[in-house]
C-alpha cells in the first residue's frame, strides 16, 4: 500500500497510521480508506458518492460515514476544519486533497538523473528523517508479533508478573481444579506453588516479590489468602489466610499490594450488588472503604500505580459506557481521564506512570493521564484480558481467550433431542426468529468481527457484514418478514436479507436495545437501560421521524425485563414474577402473577400471552387466552447448563445457547 507524506505527517496505509516527529496516531481501516480514496485522486474534487462507493462497496449510500470518516480525519492530520490545509471541502461537491508528497524511497528513485549535490542534499535530508523516525519509533513502540507464553495444553489465565519482571504468577486448569504456578521467564522454569486444586484468581506480587495475594474460592466462599516465596529455591513457604469474604464477594481482576503491608481490591455487596474500592491491612485486619460506586457505576477493574500513589479504576457507567478513573490516595481526589465504548478487560499501568494499558475485547488502547487515545494495533481474532507492560514497557503480556458458544434446537414434539442449528468455533449467539418461523438471523462473532447471519434451510448466510465492526443492540424483523432492523449505538441499520444491500439511519440518541417491531406503525419498540444500570425501561422509536418516546406510569418511568407487543400494538412488560399491559388509554394493568418461579421471558401472539418460568431442572410455560383468560401450562425439559434465548411464535420449537466453552493462554506481545 502506498507510503506519503502529508505537510510534515507521514501517512503509512499498511499499518493505519499517521505519525510526525512528535506525534503519532494510528486510525480506523476505513478512516484511512477514505484517506487513500483522496491520495489517489490528489488535487482533484471527490464526490462523497464516489468515496462511499468505493469504501463501502454494495452498501445503500450514507454521507454521514463519509462526513465521520473526514472529521477524524482531520482531527489526526491536526488541523481546523473552518481553515483546512490538507483536505479541501467544495460545497456541495466534495473533497479534495492537497499538499501530498512522495515518500522518500520514491524521491530517491526520481533523483537518479538530477545534479550530484543535489542528490547529496536528498541523502542528508533523508538520513536526518530516518535518525528522527527511529527516535521517535523508540519513544514510542511499536508491537506486531504475538509470541506463546502458555507451556502446558491445560487452560493458563489470571496472569500477574513480579515487579522487577524476572517471573510470572498464573493459573493453570479449570475452575475447580486449578493450581497457582511460578514461571521463570528468563529460563522457563516451572513450579507448582499450591498443594490442593480449587479455584484461584485475582494473583497479585507483594511490592518486595517475595509472596503473593490471591482469592481461592468454593462454590458458596471466598477467602484471601497470601503466600511467602523463596525465589532462590523456586518454592512456596507459608500460606495464610487474611479475610473470609461474607457480606461481599471479591471482584477483582487483581489484587495489588502496596506499601507497608496493604492490599487493595474491589468487592461487591452480596445484598445491594453494591461495587466498592477497598483496603485491606493484613496485620491488623483492618479493612477500610476507599470510594463506593453510585448510581448506575459499576466498579469493574482497578490498578494501582506502580509508585503507590495513585489507583486507576474503570466503571460501566451505562450502555455502552465505560469510564475511567484516577484516584489520588493521599488527597482523596478522583479526577475523570477518559469515557470509551465496547467495554474493559483489564486495565493496568505504563511502567513510567504516565499512561495506562487498556484491554478490550479484541484490542489494546494506551490513554495518557490527560485523556490522549492510542490504539495499539496488531493481529488478534481472540478477547485479551489484563494485558500488561513488562518492566521495560518492550513487551505486552497477556491473557488471550477463545470463546465458542453454539446454537442448538429443540422441538416439542421430540424434547429429547438437540439439533446442532450453528456450530462454528467462535461465538453465535442472539438467534431471533422471523416472522413466519421458517428461519432466523443470530449475530456471530468471527475472526474479531460482530457481523449478522440468516440460518435458512440448514444453511448460514452472511447478511450484514457491519463494516465499521460496531457493537450491536438487538435484532428485529420487519412484518414483511423481507428485513431486519439492528442498531448501534447511534445508527438504525435496515438490511435487506435477500440481497444483503443495508440502508444506514442515524439518529441522535444514545444507545438502546431493539425489541420487537410493531405491527400496525413504522415504529420499533426499544429498551434503554435505567440509572441503577440493571433495570431497563420500555420506549417506541419511530422511524418516520426519529423520536424515541419513553413510556411512564403516574408520571414515572417503567421498569422491566422482557417485553413484547399484541396485533394491536399494546405494549406487555415483566419484571421478575409479574406480567403488565399498557392499554389503549396509557393505563397499566397487572395480568398474571408467578406464586414462585422467576419469569425469564413473555410473548404474545394472536392473542395468546405466553409466558416461560424457570424451575431448577425444566422450563415451564404459562400460556393466557387474553380474550377468554383461559390458561394452562405444560413443562418442557431444560438441556443441561444450555440457555434458553428463543422460541418460535407457535412454541412448536426452542433455540439455545451452549455453554460456553473457554480456552486460554498466555502470550507476549513484541
Amino acid at each position: 500500500m502506498a507510503s506519503y507524506r502529508i505537510g510534515k505527517f507521514v501517512i503509512d496505509e499498511s499499518r493505519c497510521l499517521i505519525s510526525s516527529q512528535e506525534y503519532e496516531q494510528v486510525v480506523e481501516p476505513k478512516v484511512m480508506d477514505v484517506l487513500h480514496t483522496l491520495y489517489i485522486h490528489q488535487g482533484k474534487v471527490v464526490s462523497q458518492e464516489m468515496i462511499f462507493a468505493a469504501v463501502w462497496p454494495n452498501s445503500i449510500f450514507n454521507p454521514s460515514s463519509v462526513q465521520r470518516c473526514i472529521a477524524l480525519l482531520r482531527k489526526a492530520l491536526k488541523e481546523d476544519a473552518k481553515n483546512p490545509q490538507f483536505i479541501i471541502t467544495h460545497p456541495k461537491r466534495g473533497y479534495s486533497l492537497e499538499q501530498v508528497e512522495l515518500s522518500q524511497s520514491t524521491k530517491a528513485t526520481k533523483a537518479k538523473t538530477q545534479w550530484l549535490p543535489l542528490l547529496l542534499v536528498v541523502l542528508v535530508f533523508t538520513g536526518v528523517v530516518v535518525w528522527q523516525m527511529i527516535a521517535d519509533k523508540q519513544a514510542h513502540p511499536s508491537f506486531s508479533q504475538l509470541m506463546p507464553l502458555t507451556s502446558s495444553e491445560l487452560n493458563e489465565s489470571n496472569l500477574s508478573l513480579s515487579h522487577n519482571g524476572n517471573h510470572l504468577a498464573f493459573v493453570r486448569g479449570d475452575k475447580g481444579n486449578q493450581h497457582i504456578w511460578l514461571k521463570e521467564l528468563a529460563t522457563g522454569r516451572e513450579a507448582r506453588l499450591t498443594k490442593f486444586a480449587a479455584s484461584y484468581f485475582a494473583l497479585g506480587w507483594s511490592s518486595q516479590d517475595n509472596a503473593l495475594a490471591f482469592v481461592e474460592a468454593s462454590e458458596h466462599n471466598q477467602s484471601l489468602q497470601t503466600l511467602s516465596l523463596d525465589l532462590s529455591s523456586f518454592v512456596a513457604r507459608e500460606k495464610t489466610t487474611v479475610n473470609r469474604f461474607t457480606e461481599t464477594t471479591l471482584t477483582s481482576h487483581h489484587i495489588y499490594w502496596g506499601a507497608g503491608e496493604v492490599l487493595y481490591f474491589i468487592e461487591k455487596n452480596k445484598q445491594s450488588n453494591d461495587t466498592q474500592l477497598v483496603s485491606l491491612d493484613i496485620n491488623s485486619k483492618q479493612k477500610k472503604r476507599l470510594l463506593a460506586a453510585s448510581e448506575q457505576d459499576w466498579l469493574l477493574v482497578h490498578a494501582l500505580s506502580n509508585d503507590g500513589s495513585k489507583v486507576a479504576l474503570g466503571f460501566e457507567a451505562g450502555q455502552n459506557k465505560y469510564r475511567i478513573d484516577v484516584l489520588e490516595l493521599a488527597s482523596n481526589t478522583v479526577k475523570t481521564i477518559a469515557v470509551i465504548e465496547n467495554g474493559i478487560q483489564g486495565l493496568s499501568w505504563h511502567p513510567n506512570n504516565q499512561a495506562l494499558l487498556i484491554s478490550q475485547r479484541n484490542q489494546l488502547i494506551s490513554l495518557g493521564l490527560e485523556g490522549e487515545l492510542q490504539l495499539i494495533p496488531f493481529n488478534n481474532y481472540q478477547i485479551i484480558r489484563d494485558a500488561q507492560y513488562t518492566s521495560s514497557a518492550e513487551s505486552i503480556l497477556m491473557e488471550l481467550v477463545n470463546v465458542d458458544v453454539d446454537i442448538v434446537s429443540q422441538t416439542r414434539t421430540d424434547p429429547n433431542t438437540l439439533t446442532k442449528r450453528v456450530d462454528t468455533s467462535s461465538v453465535d449467539f442472539l438467534p431471533v426468529f422471523s416472522p413466519d418461523s421458517t428461519k432466523f438471523v443470530f449475530e456471530s462473532h468471527r475472526f474479531g468481527l460482530k457481523q449478522l447471519f440468516l440460518y435458512e434451510n440448514e444453511k448460514q448466510k452472511l447478511v450484514f457484514a457491519n463494516p465499521d465492526n460496531e457493537e450491536l443492540f438487538g435484532t428485529v424483523w420487519h412484518k414483511n418478514g423481507q428485513q431486519v432492523f439492528t442498531a448501534s449505538k447511534d445508527t438504525l441499520y435496515k438490511i435487506d436479507i435477500v440481497s444483503g444491500t443495508y440502508e444506514a439511519i442515524p439518529h441522535p440518541h444514545h444507545s438502546f436495545y431493539l425489541r420487537e417491531m410493531y405491527h400496525n406503525e413504522e415504529s420499533i419498540l426499544v429498551s434503554y437501560r435505567a440509572k441503577d444500570g440493571v433495570t431497563f425501561h420500555p420506549a417506541k422509536f419511530d422511524l418516520n421521524d426519529l423520536t424515541l418516546t419513553p413510556f411512564s406510569g403516574s408520571g414515572k418511568r417503567l421498569s422491566c425485563y422482557g417485553m413484547d407487543l399484541d396485533d394491536k400494538d399494546q405494549i406487555y412488560f415483566s419484571n421478575s414474577n409479574e406480567v403488565f399491559r399498557i392499554n389503549s388509554d396509557g393505563d397499566i394493568e397487572l395480568i398474571w402473577q408467578s406464586q414462585q418461579d422467576e419469569i425469564i421471558g413473555i410473548a404474545v401472539e394472536k392473542q395468546q400471552l405466553a409466558i416461560t418460568l424457570e424451575q431448577p431442572h425444566s422450563i415451564k410455560y404459562q400460556t393466557i387466552d387474553l380474550v377468554s383468560s383461559n390458561s394452562k401450562s405444560w413443562q418442557l425439559t431444560a438441556p443441561k447448563q444450555h440457555m434458553l434465548i428463543n422460541a418460535s411464535h407457535d412454541l412448536n420449537e426452542f433455540l439455545y445457547l451452549t455453554d460456553p466453552k473457554r480456552t486460554r493462554k498466555l502470550v507476549k506481545l513484541l
